[in-house]
């Protein structure tokens, strides 16, 4: 770690060049000035434990967040959730089962958006059944989808990536993320090519039109995969691939969550050898099933948010979002209950969000805007509340600073925690938007680009972590 950061320090001095009486203020001016023409920046940085301003620039801007609001999510989870949390899968059934081969009346999976719910969790679920001795349900199997309600994802997003697993559906049913997999393979030239699955016993598919053929003159990018909307399947896939192409990785999330989930426990049954008289349906019956069969829960609330902060899981931020909605209605939970309890939190704890808009929980829409003042103060008020107690700090991997991170297309921001050896604890927020290289450009061009984003954060941690309460 002494080593990273005399690496980060070497950067900022190479960097800047800038004098060593220079004060912090100065320096990150010189910093500043390095950030391309057209780009718009909110800096605000501030003493921990003091509350004294050490530096500003345009914090009243209302700006995209990216996956730095992951931090307001955090922030509420933690404080109207506890510690304790878990979320909670279960199968009821409408009578109490006994140990007969022949199970008469309706059984109910009740899903609650839990977003480390595997396909093996729940088979373990279903699997009770068999245990159980039974081998026939005369009656149906209701998905309990009724925990959240509303979009499956948030206003805002990008159309192009709902395919990506990074974009997969919050909804109340989840199994492995949403998220399938697959290898796409080259075969002969004119044939279609070949899509494996890593798990086809899913059935969850795409459409794959792909045929294996060298790019054609016009195809100046080369080959590539257009993904388009599909009926019957998950999506379309369209384009070519190259012969001499490598397997390609490929990563989609499910398009038809509900469909997805009915087949799925199908099969389930079908391979324990249990007949369904009746059938799968989604929603939630009528009557109360409410004898227990089987349960499985989540890790603990500091366990996903260590997914939500650390690995910047949009499922799991969106659905810590939704669950806070209904915490706040008693009901089903959605994008505009959570995004509402959010404010009703912060407003409550000194951080009224006036300005900002918030749609979801995990930055991925470009509806979000916040500004770099109010951002700074949801870390303040977490600071005051738990300290370095807090799980996203109690177990940092670095012992210099602790952030978030958010990216988008233009968007590069940062908003965390600096412990200086020598100074106070620093509280800070950098969100740069409006990010573009020179048009037109080359790759080697637009590497450097980024590149210079990259040193840019580098260096600004490195001025924070040598601050020492004097200069």
């Amino acid at each position: 770690m002494k080593i990273m950061l005399k690496s980060l320090l070497a950067i900022a001095l190479n960097f800047l060049a800038f004098s060593a009486s220079g004060s912090l203020s100065e320096q990150l001016d010189q910093l500043m000035a390095s950030l391309p023409e057209g780009s718009i920046q909110g800096v605000q940085v501030q003493e921990a434990n003091s509350g004294q301003i050490l530096y500003n620039r345009n914090i009243h801007y209302n700006l995209l967040p990216a996956s730095t609001l992951k931090v307001l999510t955090a922030f509420v989870a933690y404080q109207s959730l506890g510690a304790e949390f878990r979320f909670q899968t279960r199968l009821l059934s409408q009578h109490k089962i006994y140990r007969k081969p022949v199970y008469k009346g309706d059984l109910t999976l009740q899903f609650n958006g839990d977003p480390s719910l595997t396909h093996d969790d729940l088979i373990a679920l279903l699997s009770v059944l068999s245990k159980e001795g039974v081998r026939e349900i005369r009656g149906n199997i209701w998905l309990d989808n009724s925990a959240f309600d509303g979009y499956l994802r948030a206003g805002g997003t990008s159309w192009d990536d709902r395919n990506i697993c990074f974009a997969a559906p919050t909804s109340a049913m989840i199994l492995d993320r949403n998220c399938f997999f697959g290898w796409l393979r080259a075969t002969k030239p004119g044939q279609k090519a070949k899509m494996e699955y890593d798990e086809p016993e899913w059935y969850t598919e795409v459409d794959n039109q792909i045929v294996t053929r060298k790019p054609l003159e016009s195809e100046l990018l080369g080959c590539v995969q257009e993904v388009w909307p599909s009926q019957d399947y998950e999506y379309r896939l369209e384009g070519c691939i190259s012969p001499e192409r490598e397997p390609m990785r490929m990563a989609f999330s499910v398009n038809n969550v509900e469909r997805a989930v009915k087949r799925f426990v199908k099969s389930v049954l079908k391979r324990k050898g249990i007949t369904l008289q009746g059938r799968v349906l989604v929603g939630r019956p009528k009557y109360t099933n409410k004898f227990l069969v089987s349960g499985h829960q989540s890790a603990p609330l500091p366990a996903l948010l260590d997914r939500v902060l650390e690995k910047s899981d949009n499922l799991y931020a969106d659905s810590l979002l939704k669950t806070l909605g209904r915490q706040l209605t008693g009901g089903a939970g959605s994008y505009y209950s959570g995004s509402k309890r959010i404010r009703e939190v912060l407003n409550e704890a000194g951080v009224p969000l006036s300005r900002s808009r918030i749609v979801d929980g995990s930055g991925l829409s470009r509806y979000n805007l916040i500004s770099v003042e109010e951002m700074n103060r949801v870390l303040v008020v977490g600071w005051q509340q738990w300290g370095e107690k807090a799980p996203w700090l109690a177990n940092r991997n670095q012992s210099e600073y602790w952030l978030k991170s958010g990216y988008l297309n233009g968007v590069n921001n940062m908003a965390g925690y600096a412990f200086p050896d020598d100074g106070e604890p620093l509280i800070f927020t950098v969100m740069l938007n409006g990010l573009r290289s020179e048009y037109p450009t080359n790759k080697e061009e637009l590497k450097n680009f980024h590149n210079n984003i990259r040193t840019f954060h580098r260096s600004f941690l490195a001025l924070l972590a040598a601050y020492n309460g004097r200069n």
